[in-house]
């Protein structure tokens, strides 16, 4: 390995050290409480060399998230490519995809939707604003061709497939939050029996009823 890719490899590892020293610092004491300082304390990283490859605390956040969008952003895509040999289970394999991107990194996915508050975009500088836009872009786009593919082959009802996207992953929103909610009040967690009632209910109603599917997505969701 050359001098090049060597240093190379020591910026890689050094911002990956900053980036989830950030997450860290998010889950154990929020979003306020990172500081550079605390983020050069936990990843043994000086001050001095954060500002070598990040701006502020901010665009080290940006950086853990968009990296995490990335990967969100492939899995998508990958089931896209697929999708005529996943047809009929073409729901089910994107709430996996949705349950695989939320389990990869709870902590990320936490900070990711935190950050896309009113008052936490309003304060953004208008350079990350963009970044945030472009990534959650790229990211729904991406759900809009899986759900617009179904709804145009009649595996899906026959509606706008964006407005159709957006409920089955504000459906998947919805459980997440509420059974963190649950969970830090009665550190009781039903997240996967909830996930797995949801998607059996959305069937019901996102399916195309004239598909022999729903009688058997009936009896399951009865017994």
């Amino acid at each position: 390995m050359g001098i090049t890719e060597r240093r190379q490899r020591e910026r890689d590892v050094r911002r990956e050290l900053a980036m989830d020293a950030a997450m860290a610092i998010y889950a154990a004491e929020g979003y306020h409480a990172i500081t550079m300082d605390k983020i050069a304390e936990r990843s043994e990283v000086s001050r001095a060399a954060l500002y070598l490859y990040f701006k502020n605390k901010e665009e080290i956040v940006l950086s853990a998230i968009i990296s995490y969008a990335d990967y969100f952003a492939r899995i998508l895509r990958e089931m896209y490519e697929k999708r005529e040999s996943i047809r009929e289970n073409l729901l089910e394999e994107l709430w996996e995809c949705f349950r695989e991107f939320y389990e990869k990194d709870p902590v990320a996915f936490s900070a990711w939707q935190y950050l896309h508050q009113r008052e936490m975009v309003t304060n953004l500088s208008a350079e990350f604003r963009d970044i945030l836009y472009d990534v959650g872009a790229k990211v729904v786009s991406l759900q809009h061709k899986i759900v617009g593919y179904a709804v145009e082959e009649g595996i899906f009802i026959q509606c706008d497939h964006r407005t159709l996207a957006e409920v089955i992953w504000s459906t998947f929103l919805g459980i997440v939050y509420t059974e963190r909610s649950k969970y830090r009040l009665s550190h009781k967690n039903h997240m996967a029996v909830t996930m797995d009632t949801a998607r059996q209910v959305l069937s019901l109603g996102v399916l195309n009823p004239s598909r022999k599917k729903i009688g058997s997505g009936v009896r399951r969701l009865r017994d």
